[in-house]
Parts: structure tokens; C-alpha cells; sequence
């Protein structure tokens, strides 16, 4: 199942969305990014100047976490043009029968848990275009 039919993401792209750290805490794991709206999402507003899309700062949270395994990738966060340590781009971000496979510079992680919830924070971000 693609990430767009969990309730919340119908209206994100997270292929340009942008990872900025990955908190493991105790029952959960935690994803800051840079998330990319589409104009289907309730909060999309026009990209600012420079700007290819609609950015805001979110959370993206696994609950109940139950397995985890993580395959490192980059050893080395990229800094990007706001000065922010940047993890890049999801690259896989599937549902499966046992839980979610993600992948992306950040390394490959496949978890069990509940259901991604994402939860904005209070600003919106200034990202740079990727392209």
C-alpha cells in the first residue's frame, strides 16, 4: 500500500520532502522534516519566493513501536542552505503486511508499529530549492 492511504497523508509528497533528524525514543520513533504539501492539503499555501513547493515543519511519529531495524546510511548529514542538518528524502516509504519498510541517505529501516501519525509545528520552514 502506498503512504498517500494512511489517513494524514493523503495530501503530502514525501519523495521531496526533506528528513532532518530521527528521534528513537523508548515506544516510538520520530521523524523531523521539512514536509512538502500538495495543494490538496488543507494547509498547502503558495510556495515562497525560490521555493519549488509548500514546506512545513512536521513530525512524522510511529507509535507503539513493537520491532525496529535500521540500517545506517550516510555517515555524514548534509547541511543545507538554512544552515539545518539535512538527512535527504525519503526514498521508500511503504506499507507492508508486517509494518512499514522507509529508505533514504538516512539508511533503510523497516519497523512495527502503529500507524504514522504527522503533527505540525508551530512555523513554517524556509527551504531552499532542491533542484
Amino acid at each position: 500500500m502506498h503512504y498517500s492511504q494512511i489517513p494524514g497523508f493523503e495530501g503530502v509528497y514525501l519523495e521531496d520532502s526533506w528528513v532532518l533528524q530521527i528521534i528513537r525514543e523508548a515506544n516510538s520513533l520520530v521523524f523531523v522534516v521539512d514536509l512538502v504539501l500538495r495543494e490538496s492539503h488543507p494547509s498547502y499555501s503558495s510556495p515562497t519566493a525560490g521555493e519549488q513547493y509548500c514546506y512545513r515543519r512536521a513530525q512524522v511519529t510511529f507509535g507503539s513501536l513493537r520491532s525496529l531495524r535500521w540500517e545506517s546510511g550516510v555517515s555524514r548529514a548534509a547541511t543545507d542552505a538554512s544552515g539545518e542538518t539535512d538527512l535527504g528524502s525519503f526514498d521508500e516509504f511503504r506499507v507492508r503486511a508486517d509494518g512499514y519498510a522507509l529508505s533514504g541517505d538516512f539508511g533503510s529501516i523497516v519497523l512495527a508499529a502503529d500507524a504514522p501519525i504527522i503533527s505540525f509545528m508551530t512555523r513554517p520552514t524556509q527551504h531552499e530549492d532542491a533542484q
